[in-house]
C-alpha cells in the first residue's frame, strides 16, 4: 500500500511537513510521525478527492513521539483526478495541504528518480589537528600563484630585516607574520 509520510512537531509546535504532491493508484494510507508533545491532526479531502477517495474519520490523536497511520480509500477510475490533502493542527492554527493524484489502477510505478548527483560519494577530509597539518591545509587552499607570491613577499621581507640589523623592525615582522597566518587560520574554520 502506497504511503503518504506527515512529519509533526519536528520543527516546533503544531508545524507540519507534508510533501507538495504524491501519487498513487489505489488506497494509501497518510502515516503521521509525531516529532513532539501530542497532538490531535484533523485531516480533510476537498471536493474533488473526495468523487474518488474515502476518509473514515477526519479528527487523529497521536501521541507524543510515535506515529499512527490513516487509511484512505479509492475507487478504481479510468482517469486521473487530482485534488487536496488538507492537514490542520493546534485547532486551526496550522494547516499544510498536499496535491493528491488518483490514477488508474497499474498507472504507478513505485520507482524512485535518482538525481546523479547523489551517486557520488560525499566525504569530508578530517580535520587536521597538529599545527603543522593546520598550517599545511592553509598552504594546500590557496591558489599556487597567492601562495608563492606570500611566500617572496615573507622572504623579502625577513632578508630587508636582516639587512637593516634592526630587532624591533625584525620583531615587528614577525609579530605581522604570526597575525598573517593566524587571520589565515580563522578564516579557514568560518
Amino acid at each position: 500500500m502506497a504511503r503518504l509520510s506527515v512529519d509533526l512537531n519536528r520543527d516546533g509546535l503544531h508545524q507540519i511537513a507534508t510533501p507538495s504532491g504524491f501519487e498513487t493508484d489505489g488506497p494509501f494510507e497518510i502515516h503521521l510521525r509525531n516529532h513532539g508533545e501530542a497532538i490531535h491532526v484533523h485531516l480533510n479531502l476537498d471536493d474533488e478527492l473526495s468523487t474518488v477517495a474515502h476518509l473514515g474519520e477526519g479528527n487523529h490523536y497521536v501521541e507524543p513521539y510515535s506515529s499512527r497511520s490513516v487509511g484512505i480509500d479509492t475507487r478504481s477510475i479510468s482517469s486521473s483526478v487530482t485534488g487536496r490533502l488538507k492537514i490542520v493542527t493546534g485547532y486551526g492554527n496550522e494547516s499544510a495541504y498536499t496535491d493528491v493524484t488518483i490514477s488508474p489502477p497499474g498507472t504507478v510505478t513505485d520507482h524512485v528518480e535518482v538525481d546523479e548527483r547523489l551517486a557520488k560519494p560525499q566525504r569530508s577530509e578530517p580535520e587536521p589537528s597538529t599545527p603543522r597539518e593546520r598550517l599545511q591545509a592553509m598552504v594546500t587552499d590557496l591558489s599556487p600563484r597567492v601562495a608563492t607570491a606570500g611566500m617572496l613577499g615573507i622572504g623579502d621581507a625577513l632578508a630587508i630585516a636582516a639587512f637593516a640589523q634592526n630587532t624591533a623592525l625584525v620583531l615587528g615582522l614577525m609579530g605581522v607574520i604570526a597575525g598573517v597566518f593566524t587571520a589565515l587560520a580563522l578564516t579557514r574554520r568560518a
